[in-house]
C-alpha cells in the first residue's frame, strides 16, 4: 500500500511584490528536503514537485536505507526550474520529511516539516506589521481531487473576531498557493491587536477550511531589515489537547520564548503553563502561569524583557536582562513547558527569539507545541549535523523532555548521509519531567562527508528511543565564522 506525506518547499523563489527590505521570503532561496524512512525495510519512493503556477509535476523515483533519510536538494533536481512548488512523496513504507530553507544572500533560514492534513486546520501565530514582522503562508491541497471552496479566515488575537474571510479559493489537486498579509488589497489593514506585547500591528491565527478537501499549510515570518526567517506548519483542529509539550523555553538564556496558545473552541479556556528548568538552566525551579484565552481566539504568554511570563505571580526569572537592555545575557532561565487546560482542547506555537538591544531580532525559529497524544517512546530526526559546511558550521542540538514522573533512560542512534550506521552518543537518564540535550559538538567518531557533500563535518538523520514517553525538538544553528539563521523542527512520533 502506497503511503503519501506533503510538504510545501520552495526553489530559487523569486516574488517581485514583496519589499526588499525584508530579509528573506522576497529574495532567493533554496530548499534541501530530507525525506527520512520510519520502518527497518528499505523503502522506495516516487517523489513529485507541483508547481504553483501551472504544468505537470516532476517525478523523482528514489530508495531509501531503513531508518536513514534521503537528501533532495531542489538546484540539482534536473528539470526542476526556478519557482515555488508543493512537494508529494509516495511511498511502500512510513515516511516523514522536513524541508531547510535557505537565503543565501541574506543568511536567513528557516525549517518546517510534515503535518497531518485535515479539512479544517490553523496557522497558530500570523502577523501583520507587528514588530516589523510580517507573515507568509502557502496552503496546499493535500487531496487528488481539486477544490473552489477553501476558505481563509483572519482571526484577531484576544478577541475571536474575523477580520478578514477569503472565500472559495481553488486548488487543483496537490496544488498550492502563497498568501502574504503585505498583501494590503487581498488582506487590507488588519487591526492593531498587539496590546499589551509592547507593540503595535495585528497579531492573531488563521484559519482554513474546505468541505470537500484534505489541507496543510506552512507559515513563514519574516522580519524586516534582519536575516531571521521562521517557518511552522499548519495544525489540524482535531489534533488539539488538553495537555501541550514545549520542550524549549527560554527566558535569556541564548534567546527568549513566546507561546501563542490557541482556543479553536466555542467557549472561554482556562490554561495552567508549568515552567520546568533544565538541570543546566542559570536558575532552577518550577513556575506556573494562568492565563484564560477568549473563545475562537488566542493569547501569548511572553518569556522575554517584559514579558507577562516575568511578572507576579509567574516570576520567572530573566536574570540581568530588561526592557531597556535586551541584549541578552545569558543568565536567566530555560527548560520547558506543559499547558494544561480545564478540559476544552487547544494549540499552541512557540517563538524562540534571539534579540539584540531595542529589541532587534537578530535570529529566530519556531516550533509546534506537541499534543499529550502524539508523546511516544520512539521518534524520528530526518536533519542532524555536526559542524557541517567550513564557513557556517552547522551544528544540531537534541533537546529531549521526559514528559511523565518516571525516570526516563534516554538513547540517540545515528546514521550517516549515506544510510550507514554512526557511532552514537552516549544515552542519559532524565529523572521525572524536564529535559536532556544531545549536542552535536560533542559527537565523537563520526566520518568526514565528502567533498560533493560540502567536504567538511558530518550530517544524518536519527532515531531517539525512550523507555517511557517523550518528545523531541532540534535546533540546527551555526558555529562558523558566516551568521546564519537558526532553525528547528519537532522530531516525529514513531509508528
Amino acid at each position: 500500500m502506497k503511503r503519501l506525506i506533503v510538504i510545501s518547499v520552495v526553489s530559487l523563489i523569486f516574488i517581485a511584490s514583496l519589499t526588499p527590505a525584508f530579509a528573506g521570503i522576497g529574495r532567493r532561496g533554496i530548499s534541501g528536503v530530507q525525506v527520512q524512512n520510519l520502518s527497518s525495510t528499505q523503502a522506495q519512493l516516487t517523489v513529485s514537485f507541483y508547481p504553483q503556477s501551472s504544468g505537470s509535476p516532476v517525478n523523482i523515483s528514489a530508495t531509501v536505507n531503513p531508518f536513514s533519510a534521503r537528501t533532495f536538494y531542489t538546484p540539482s533536481i534536473s528539470g526542476l526550474s526556478s519557482g515555488s512548488y508543493s512537494m508529494v512523496v509516495s511511498s511502500d513504507q512510513p515516511t516523514a520529511a522536513i524541508a531547510r530553507t535557505d537565503w543565501d544572500d541574506t543568511s536567513g533560514a528557516a525549517i518546517y516539516d510534515t503535518v497531518r492534513p485535515g479539512k479544517d486546520i490553523l496557522i497558530p501565530l500570523a502577523l501583520q506589521n507587528f514588530a516589523g514582522q510580517v507573515s507568509q503562508f502557502t496552503v496546499q491541497n493535500a487531496s487528488g481531487t481539486s477544490a473552489n471552496d477553501i476558505k481563509i479566515e483572519v482571526i484577531a488575537r484576544g478577541t475571536g473576531a474575523v477580520v478578514q474571510t477569503l472565500p472559495n479559493q481553488q486548488l487543483n489537486a496537490y496544488q498550492s498557493r502563497t498568501y502574504d498579509l503585505r498583501d494590503t488589497n487581498l488582506f487590507g489593514t488588519l487591526p492593531d491587536t498587539g496590546q499589551g506585547l509592547g507593540a503595535t500591528g495585528f497579531v492573531g491565527l488563521i484559519r482554513i477550511s474546505s468541505n470537500t478537501v484534505d489541507l496543510v499549510a506552512q507559515s513563514f515570518i519574516d522580519v524586516t531589515n534582519t536575516p531571521a526567517v521562521t517557518a511552522f506548519g499548519s495544525v489540524a483542529v482535531t489534533d488539539a489537547d488538553d495537555t501541550l509539550y514545549c520542550p524549549l523555553v527560554r527566558a535569556n538564556f541564548y534567546g527568549d520564548t513566546g507561546i501563542q496558545i490557541v482556543n479553536p473552541n466555542n467557549q472561554n479556556v482556562d490554561v495552567t503553563i508549568t515552567f520546568y528548568a533544565d538541570s543546566q538552566s542559570p536558575n532552577r525551579g518550577t513556575f506556573t502561569q494562568r492565563m484564560t484565552i477568549p473563545a475562537n481566539s488566542s493569547d501569548i504568554a511572553f518569556q522575554g524583557p517584559g514579558g507577562n511570563s516575568r511578572q507576579s505571580p509567574t516570576n520567572l526569572p530573566g536574570g540581568t536582562q530588561t526592557p531597556s537592555n535586551t541584549a541578552l545575557t545569558n543568565n536567566g532561565f530555560f527548560g520547558s513547558a506543559v499547558i494544561s487546560t480545564n478540559g476544552p482542547k487547544v494549540l499552541a506555537v512557540v517563538n524562540d527569539t534571539e534579540f539584540g538591544p531595542s529589541y532587534r531580532v537578530l535570529s529566530q525559529g519556531s516550533y509546534n507545541c506537541v499534543p499529550k497524544s502524539a508523546a511516544s517512546t520512539k521518534h524520528f530526526l530526518p536533519l542532524l549535523r555536526r559542524y557541517h559546511l567550513q564557513s557556517t558550521r552547522l551544528t544540531t542540538g537534541v533537546q529531549v523532555m521526559n514528559v511523565g514522573n518516571v525516570n526516563n533512560t534516554i538513547s540517540l542512534d545515528l546514521i550517516d548521509w549515506d544510510g550507514t550506521n554512526a557511532p552514537d552518543p552516549n544515552p542519559s537518564t532524565i529523572n521525572g519531567i524536564g529535559g536532556v540535550n544531545f549536542f552535536g559538538g560533542n559527537w565523537t567518531g563520526l566520518r568526514t562527508v565528502p567533498s560533493s557533500l560540502g567536504g567538511f563535518g558530518w550530517y544524518g538523520s536519527g532515531v531517539v528511543n525512550c523507555t517511557s514517553p517523550c518528545v523531541v525538538f532540534v535546533s540546527d544553528e551555526g558555529f562558523g565564522s558566516t551568521r546564519v539563521d537558526r532553525a528547528n523542527y519537532i522530531g516525529i512520533s514513531g509508528p
